[in-house]
């Protein structure tokens, strides 16, 4: 086995975190906003940090764009879904993540993704609901699931980000599997 080629085409995939991210409303987007320039900076300098970030009516438009919205998700590294109010289901938001988990990913690792839900108003009725749904579908789409309730003061620090974002850059490093599958060749040897 040629190890070098193996180094360099592994260090081609890794070096890059895709964001994206979906939200509901004015006051969701800014609170996705808020959580990919955190995972941003968690991130840091070593990885080439791309964003997108699409309103929940995206989906409504043209079916081209729709799907170039359901791939560009589908592979990216982190998903980050974010909802203002729950006072009722968002099933059109549920159905769109169930094709998302159908479709076919690139993601050479398991993903990250995160829900931001509800707002300083006080609790809602679908938040059980929402967070089983959103549980169910990380599953199908390998991704770790996290969520934050966004209540006031939550952007003053990401402590609750911190280690999901961790697991998921070691997930990403390069050069992990070929280290494994070098000490598993020499303990065989």
């Amino acid at each position: 086995m040629n190890t070098e080629t193996l180094i360099e085409s592994e260090a081609g995939m890794d070096g890059r975190l895709r964001l994206f991210s979906l939200y509901v409303d004015f006051a969701a987007a800014v609170r996705a906003r808020w959580a990919t320039g955190q995972i941003s900076q968690l991130a840091g300098e070593p990885w080439k940090v791309s964003s997108q970030m699409w309103n929940l009516d995206s989906l409504t438009t043209s079916g081209p764009i729709r799907k170039m919205i359901t791939q560009d998700a589908a592979e990216a590294d982190v998903l980050v879904v974010a909802m203002s109010s729950l006072d009722r289901r968002e099933l059109e938001l549920v159905q769109w993540l169930d094709a998302l988990a159908a479709g076919k990913t690139n993601r050479p690792a398991a993903g990250l993704f995160i829900g931001l839900l509800g707002d300083e108003s006080g609790l809602a009725g679908e938040l059980d609901w929402t967070v089983k749904q959103f549980l169910r579908c990380s599953r199908q789409m390998d991704r770790d699931f996290i969520w934050h309730w966004m209540e006031p003061g939550v952007m003053d620090g990401n402590d609750w980000l911190t280690s999901s974002v961790e697991a998921l850059l070691i997930r990403k490093q390069p050069g992990r599997d070929l280290a494994f599958l070098q000490e598993t060749a020499i303990a065989a040897a």
